[in-house]
């Protein structure tokens, strides 16, 4: 694909240029809120299906440009972000293609990145980048939105083959304008990631919720003893279940790679001696730690390295 320059506006600040967001759910509304308030953009124009929604938004100071059509919002932006759902991201870009300035870089806010991000680069070739913030909440919509929702996040910067190094500059930009940390990483091993870390824990977590349920029946005590444990191992099942099935489906073979892994982990366990079992604890434990540790250096690498 022939390469379109981007012009003056790749040369600008964030603080400098337009920002369109479609979908103002609570990634997409947070996200617009944190740069609304802090002044990190120049505008911050915004489009919902919902008029409710892209209403509430635009009284509350979210957005400061509602947008009647998502071709309007488009026509706008130096920077358009898509947070709608994965599942409504390719007739999105079909949708708005031809409305959107040539000058303009593309995000997107899906959670994963391989199959859709080489959807998104078919159509908006080197204008697009992956963008994951990795923070949320259990329950979506604006009504949960914030702006401080990525303080302290990191933020995954999928370039594509062909992906512009001004967008991907941008990327990182908006990643620290957001009060996150930029990680640049590649689709596969974004995905690879996010499986292990996202995707199997909401399976796992929608099992057991499902497992407690049907056992409630059998055992009324169930509900008056459940705990902390459960509640905690159970939060991210009560997220959107659109939102759920999207990362399953678009992450599908390496959840069951990993699936396929955790359960030959719990056979061992569970056939495990006392004495066995106790070991194996303690070096989930240990994991745990070193994973979380490893997290906290990488942050603060991140930050010194960001002056």
């Amino acid at each position: 694909m022939r390469r379109v320059a981007l012009g003056a506006s790749s040369m600008k600040k964030l603080r400098e240029l337009v920002v369109s967001v479609f979908g103002l759910g609570l990634l997409g509304a947070s996200l617009a809120w944190r740069l609304t308030s802090t002044g990190k953009a120049g505008e911050v124009a915004g489009w919902s299906r919902n008029p409710v929604t892209l209403e509430a938004a635009f009284r509350r100071g979210i957005i400061t440009r509602a947008c009647a059509s998502a071709e309007e919002c488009a026509s706008l932006g130096d920077v358009i972000v898509l947070a709608v759902p994965v599942r409504a991201m390719e007739e999105l870009s079909l949708r708005i293609v031809r409305s959107v300035r040539p000058t303009a870089a593309v995000f997107d806010l899906g959670s994963t990145k391989s199959e859709i991000g080489a959807t998104l680069s078919s159509i908006w070739g080197g204008r697009y980048a992956g963008f994951h913030p990795m923070a949320g909440k259990e329950r979506g919509g604006l009504e949960n939105a914030f702006p401080d929702l990525f303080l302290e996040s990191v933020c995954a910067v999928v370039p594509f083959t062909g992906t512009y190094p001004e967008v991907t500059a941008l990327a990182e930009e908006l990643a620290l304008a957001l009060g996150g940390c930029p990680l640049l990483i590649g689709a596969d091993e974004h995905d690879a990631a996010v499986a292990c870390i996202s995707h199997l824990p909401l399976v796992i977590s929608a099992a057991l919720s499902l497992l407690a349920g049907g056992e409630m029946g059998k055992y009324p005590s169930l509900a008056a003893l459940s705990a902390g444990g459960f509640r905690d191992t159970t939060r991210v099942a009560a997220g959107p279940a659109w939102l759920g099935a999207d990362m399953v489906s678009g992450n599908g073979s390496q959840v069951r790679r990993l699936a396929e892994e955790f359960k030959r982990l719990l056979d061992e366990l569970l056939s495990s001696d006392s004495e066995e079992l106790e070991s194996r604890l303690s070096d989930a434990a240990a994991a745990r730690d070193r994973v979380l540790s490893a997290k906290e250096a990488w942050l603060r690498g991140s930050k010194e390295r960001q002056g």
